[in-house]
C-alpha cells in the first residue's frame, strides 16, 4: 500500500458512496466489525497493527465508525482510545517543527503498514452466521449521519481543503495526514502551524473523551465528541463522510 496518498485528480471517491449517499458497508464486513468492536479492537496484536497503519484507509476508517454508532450508539470507547493515540502519535511527529520541506519529511506521519481491514479481503457475502436484522442494523449510516450533523460546526474548521473540494484552497489551509504528506512532494516550503495548534487541541479533548467512560465521570462536551470526527479525518481523509452527509449538510 503506498504510504504517500496519490494526488486528487487520481483519486477515486470511496465505492458507490458519493452514488447511493451511504456508506454501502458490505455484508462481510458488518459480520467482522460486529465481532472487532465486541473486543479485539484491544487485543495488542491488533492494536499494534492499527497503530502501524495509523488507523484504516479512508473507507474503512468511515466505516468502522458507523457500524460502531450502529450498534453501541455513542460508546466509542475503543474508537476514542485508538485516535487519541494515533493523534498523540501526530503530535509528537509535528512538535517543534513550524515549517517542512521535501527533505525533511514526516516519518513518523506515515504509515508504517497496510490499512488492518484491506489485508483481510473480507469478501462481500462472507456473513457466517449473521442474523439478517444485525446485517440490516449494520448497513445503516443514519446513526453517524446524525452524530456528525449535529457537531458540524464544531469539526468543519478541520476538513481538509483537497478532500472537501475547495477550489479557493491554498498551501496554507486545512490537510489531512495523506493530503499533508503527499504536500511534501511537491517540495516547497509548508507551514505547519495550523496542524500543530489543531493537533493539540485534538489531543486534549479526547483524552477528556476518554476519561468520560469512566464510572462517574462527567459527560464528553460536544467540542470533545466533535473531536473524534476531525481526528478520524485528520488520519485517514474526510471524503466517505462528506459524502455521506452531503455538500448542503456541512458546507
Amino acid at each position: 500500500m503506498p504510504i504517500i496518498a496519490p494526488s486528487p485528480s487520481r483519486q477515486r471517491d470511496p465505492p458507490e458512496t458519493s452514488r447511493t449517499g451511504t456508506l454501502a458497508v458490505t455484508d462481510g464486513e458488518i459480520h467482522f466489525l460486529w465481532w472487532f468492536i465486541q473486543g479485539s479492537i484491544m487485543t495488542p496484536e491488533t492494536r499494534a497493527a492499527l497503530l502501524r497503519g495509523f488507523g484504516f484507509c479512508e473507507r474503512h476508517a468511515w466505516v468502522h465508525l458507523s457500524v460502531e454508532m450502529s450498534f453501541r450508539k455513542q460508546h466509542f470507547l475503543g474508537p476514542v482510545i485508538l485516535y487519541r493515540e494515533l493523534i498523540e502519535k501526530s503530535v509528537q511527529a509535528t512538535k517543534g517543527r513550524r515549517q517542512l520541506a521535501f527533505q525533511s519529511p514526516l516519518r513518523q506521519l506515515k504509515a508504517a503498514g497496510p490499512c488492518f481491514l484491506c489485508t483481510l479481503d473480507i469478501k462481500p457475502a462472507a456473513t457466517g452466521a449473521t442474523p439478517p436484522a444485525r446485517l440490516a442494523r449494520g448497513r445503516d449510516s443514519n446513526g453517524l449521519r446524525l452524530f456528525a450533523t449535529n457537531l458540524t460546526t464544531l469539526w468543519r474548521p478541520t476538513v481538509c481543503a483537497i478532500c472537501s473540494g475547495n477550489t479557493c484552497e491554498t498551501r496554507g489551509s486545512p490537510r489531512c495526514r495523506p493530503h499533508l504528506l503527499a504536500d511534501l512532494t511537491e517540495r516547497e516550503p509548508i507551514d505547519l502551524s495550523w496542524h500543530q495548534d489543531t493537533l493539540n487541541e485534538l489531543s486534549v479533548r479526547l483524552a477528556r473523551y476518554e476519561r468520560s467512560f469512566v464510572a462517574g465521570a462527567d459527560k464528553p462536551s460536544e467540542q470533545e465528541r466533535a473531536a473524534l470526527i476531525s481526528a478520524v479525518g485528520w488520519c485517514s481523509g474526510w471524503r466517505p463522510l462528506l459524502a455521506l452527509l452531503g455538500r448542503s449538510t456541512w458546507q
